[in-house]
This record gives structure tokens, sequence and C-alpha cells, in this order.
């Protein structure tokens, strides 16, 4: 299933890995047909970046990190960041090559 990806403004950075990212959405009135406007803020977690409230940017679902923190910022200001997760895999699939290595199976001392 794919990840949910959402687009928003950076309202505050709070602590050192999380900003608080303001989602806007537009929908009609089911009966009356106005558009309206709601904004939720979404927690999500960053990695190594300057960031100042007022950047634009785009988070994705991921596993949980913290009691409110499913988010993670993938794009700050139209740049792709490296995400934790594509760290992972990358360190996974290196550790993967490693164990490939076949070894000798050892001689048996004979009596």
């Amino acid at each position: 299933m794919a990840r949910k990806k959402l687009k928003g403004t950076i309202k505050r950075v709070s602590g050192k890995n999380t900003v608080g990212v303001e989602v806007v959405r537009v929908y009609h009135h089911p009966r009356y047909r106005k558009r309206i406007l709601t904004s939720k803020v979404y927690l999500a977690h960053i990695e190594g970046a300057d960031v100042v409230a007022g950047m634009s940017a785009t988070i994705e679902e991921s596993r949980p990190i913290s009691k409110r923190k499913n988010w993670v910022v993938v794009e700050l200001e139209g740049r792709k960041m490296e995400v934790g997760s594509e760290k992972l895999e990358k360190k996974q699939e290196v550790e993967s090559k490693k164990k490939i290595v076949k070894r000798k199976p050892k001689e048996r001392a004979k009596k």
C-alpha cells in the first residue's frame, strides 16, 4: 500500500528533530456547496536540516516515531531529503551483501 504524502508549510520548530507542518485542505459543504478551508498541524520528523517557520514541506506517512509523530519530511522547499527509512534500507542492503559471502566448510580432525 502506498504511503500518503501531504504538502504544507512549517508552522513551528519544536525540538532538535521535530517540526509542526500545517496542511490546508479545501472541501465543499455537502448541502450548501460552499468551499471550506480546514487546516491541521502534523508533527513530522526531520534530521540535520536548518529549518525556519514558513518554509514549504512535503511529508510522508511512516511508522510511529513517538506518541504523536507519525510523519517524516521528504521534501523541503522543493529539495528532496534523505529520509531515515532510506538510510535504514541502504544499511540493510550493505549488511545483506556481507552475509552472502560463502565460507569454506571446516575440515574435521581425523582420529
